[in-house]
């Protein structure tokens, strides 16, 4: 019972003092902090990607792998802010970067044929490790530069980072507490319905405080978007921590990493942004009819 007393404590805290030095990053609009804090949270994770994979025998191409992240998180920050022509040239970006990344993996393997086991699972799971955190993590800093919005950007991304984390609490502090029916016992043993509705119970009432309570801030986010877009959050936040479930029960461990103190890695603490951020990414295009 004190073990798992601790263990709360230390979640709790862990995740008060990283999302806290973000959110006041956010709230202060210090943008190269917050590219910064994304780069290393975005990179770190797929470190730990890899490692899992590398721990059930695969070869993992992973300088390959670090080089496009890095590429990717530098080339929006430089689209959006240094060069001249805009963010209009940075789809023909990603295009280079993507058919770059391939042609390298595939040099790797042809390079190194006789030396791999099994050189098509490397790329692909080379690729998926980038795609699935480096790819998916961009989006929150898509958002952080996103223009034309009728709101702060920082504001977009103070909701989504406090919507998906509130959500993530609900779920383990109801399912903790309450849960006795399995969700899907053969994915997480632990995950229960009870918590999933507690998740989005929290993420609702966090849609609907946040643009009351920092009104000022969320000036020009309607109040009815917040709290529909909240419920959906809440959901897809949940299928994204199931879905990290996946990658950490396919290679038998309990977390990603041991970096965080109660939580485990960087990959367990940003599970549910991977897909959160991206949904309200696109809510952003389709709503004020952005070009990405």
């Amino acid at each position: 019972m004190l073990k798992e007393e601790s263990s709360f404590y230390s979640r709790l805290l862990s995740s008060l003092v990283l999302w806290g030095v973000i959110l006041i990053a956010l709230l202060f609009s210090l943008k190269i902090l917050e590219m910064i804090i994304f780069m290393c949270f975005g990179l770190v994770a797929q470190e730990e990607f890899y490692r899992m994979q590398q721990a059930k025998g695969h070869k993992i191409f992973r300088l390959a792998g670090f080089t496009a992240a890095f590429c990717l998180y530098l080339g929006i920050w430089f689209f959006q802010n240094v060069h001249a022509v805009g963010y209009s040239f940075y789809p023909f970006f990603e295009q280079i970067l993507y058919f770059g990344l391939l042609t390298i993996l595939f040099g790797q393997v042809i390079w190194n044929w006789d030396k791999l086991t099994n050189p098509i699972a490397s790329i692909a799971l080379t690729l998926l490790g980038f795609f699935y955190v480096a790819f998916l993590f961009s989006f929150l800093e898509r958002i952080s530069f996103c223009k034309g919005l009728p709101f702060n950007a920082d504001a977009a991304l103070f909701y989504i980072i406090s919507v998906t984390k509130l959500s993530d609490t609900g779920a383990f502090l109801i399912g903790k507490n309450f849960g006795s029916h399995l969700l899907i016992p053969h994915v997480s043993p632990k995950k229960t319905w009870e918590g999933l509705g507690g998740g989005i119970f929290f993420s609702f009432l966090a849609g609907t405080f946040l643009p009351i309570g920092f009104s000022k801030f969320f000036v020009g986010f309607p109040l009815i978007d917040s709290i529909l877009l909240s419920v959906v959050i809440g959901i897809i936040g949940a299928v994204g921590d199931l879905a990290k479930s996946v990658v950490k029960r396919d290679a038998h461990v309990k977390d990603s990493g041991h970096v965080i103190p109660g939580i485990g890695g960087l990959l367990d603490l940003i599970d549910s942004l991977l897909l959160s951020g991206p949904f309200f990414y696109f809510y952003c295009l389709f709503r004020y009819h952005l070009y990405p």
